[in-house]
């Protein structure tokens, strides 16, 4: 019999980022309509602090992402990708500040697997270089929306929040998410590409 992993944690943070980015671009009804609609755990966490500095159930950052994305979105994957590159300009200021002195996209690339950990306690982040300009990186972890990361995270969060990593830095440039582990395949997949 194979063990059970344990469940993922997201960090606090990224509910309250979500929170702040909910309210101004969609207003305060649209917040209190997806927390109604999710209820139960998720709703009631959201009428406490939420500590940014603390690990919250992954399965609830999925239940909000799907509530809130799914609610305003007709292509959920739309709204999470939008949130996402909020996220990475919130997020990567100080990131950017040292790939700025250093000139290298790869300094922060190299560095996606410290990153993931600091939002999420499971996956594993990998990344290397396929030639100049041209990175493949790979979130491995099971498809399981209760214990992992969910699809619209994987889909829509390294992606954007990377690129706008690249765009800060000044090199530009796309990642794009090219396999998914919920689409079947053994891990997500993503691809980044700039010039310069």
């Amino acid at each position: 019999m194979t063990p059970t992993r344990p469940s993922g944690k997201a960090k606090g943070l990224l509910f309250n980022h979500l929170e702040r980015w909910a309210l101004d671009v969609h207003g305060q009804e649209a917040w209190d309509a997806t927390l109604a609609n999710i209820g139960g755990r998720e709703q009631e966490m959201f009428g406490r602090l939420i500590l940014a500095s603390s690990w919250q159930p992954i399965a609830a950052w999925n239940t909000v992402v799907r509530g809130f994305f799914g609610q305003h979105y007709a292509d959920p994957n739309e709204g999470m990708s939008l949130f996402c590159a909020h996220l990475g300009e919130c997020e990567l200021t100080t990131l950017v500040r040292i790939v700025l002195k250093i000139g290298s996209p790869e300094f922060m690339l190299k560095r996606t697997g410290f990153l993931w950990k600091r939002y999420f306690s499971t996956g594993t982040f990998g990344a290397q270089e396929q030639s100049p300009g041209h990175w493949r990186l790979w979130l491995t972890d099971d498809a399981d929306e209760d214990r992992t990361a969910g699809a619209l995270t994987c889909a829509n969060g390294p992606g954007p929040w990377l690129q706008r990593g690249l765009e800060l830095s000044g090199t530009g440039g796309t990642v794009r998410h090219v396999a998914c582990r919920f689409d079947g395949h053994e891990r997500c997949e993503y691809e980044a590409r700039w010039s310069g």
